[in-house]
């Protein structure tokens, strides 16, 4: 009853849009919620796709301009789809209005695991108690535990005339709020830092769906908060450091000047995605240190590294 119910309100919110988007070529109007019936994929209108599903389902996106749907977008309550129109465009809700073009999925389902550019599971990792991939050309994170993802999101990163630097870091130390030595004005919450010398760092801020930071890594506040409760800082003893925190692997090149490459989704659904293939090679470089560094902390810890 309330899944049916659930489902009937999305249908609403559907024709709503897509009378917007038609304006004044047809005139339609708000349907009854009452009298309201679920669309299973009548035309091409998105549909909501129940979880088991996900295995054998299909994704595919389309283009929309905002300017045709930003009254529907400011309207939407958090949920499914509004979180899934932000994640896939790597924005805030602050900043519909500032981007001319959205990519839309042509099914919302539940929670955002589907539409990571991330695989489910790294066969390379399956040692590394933890790790945090970060894709500069995804604009997006993702985190493993022995193999397993277990949480990914946006990113804003920096900017070309400021780029994040690539490689491996580990967390140094962490502040639930700090004030940037480069601007005082920058109130950054949920800090964690990279790079001690640059300050270089994760935490939260606005996200405007593109690379803008100065040489950060933006996510959003819940993110944030999360990755900060769950990463584990720098040991040190006498002003070395003694174990190392998290280990952040940061890779990829960003087309400064073209196309942001979510949206060229519309053509090829895949195209962002990132397969245990194409990560190995990577991983070969780096996965002994982030293996010498952990069994060190496990050491210091007591913890028996076999």
């Amino acid at each position: 009853m309330g899944e049916r119910k659930g489902r009937s309100i999305n249908t609403i919110i559907w024709i709503v849009f897509f009378c917007l988007l038609i304006g004044s070529a047809v005139q339609c109007d708000t349907p009854d919620l009452k009298k309201a019936t679920y669309l299973t994929n009548q035309e091409n209108l998105p549909v909501f796709v129940d979880s088991s599903d996900y295995e054998s389902f299909v994704l595919n996106y389309h283009l929309i301009a905002t300017a045709d749907t930003i009254t529907w977008l400011q309207s939407l309550l958090p949920g499914d789809t509004l979180n899934a129109i932000l994640v896939l465009n790597r924005i805030d809700q602050d900043h519909f209005d500032r981007t001319d073009t959205l990519v839309f999925p042509d099914s919302f389902l539940s929670g955002i695991d589907q539409y990571s550019p991330f695989p489910l599971r790294l066969d390379d990792l399956l040692k590394v108690q933890k790790i945090i991939l970060v894709s500069y050309h995804a604009q997006a994170f993702a985190v493993y535990e022995k193999g397993d993802r277990i949480k990914w999101g946006p990113t804003s990163m920096g900017k070309e005339s400021t780029p994040t630097p690539k490689g491996l870091f580990a967390v140094n130390w962490k502040a639930k709020r700090t004030v940037s030595t480069v601007d005082p004005t920058w109130i950054m919450d949920w800090y964690f830092n990279l790079d001690n010398f640059r300050g270089v760092s994760v935490h939260q801020y606005a996200l405007p769906g593109y690379p803008v930071s100065h040489s950060c890594v933006r996510l959003y506040e819940e993110d944030a908060k999360w990755l900060y409760d769950w990463i584990d800082q720098w040991q040190l003893v006498e002003g070395k450091i003694s174990g190392y925190g998290t280990p952040v692997l940061i890779f990829g090149d960003y087309p400064f000047g073209q196309r942001k490459p979510w949206l060229n989704m519309a053509e090829k659904n895949t195209i962002l995605d990132l397969s245990p293939g194409d990560l190995s090679s990577l991983f070969k470089e780096f996965l002994p240190t982030v293996l010498e560094r952990q069994t060190q902390r496990d050491s210091l810890e007591g913890i028996d590294p076999h």
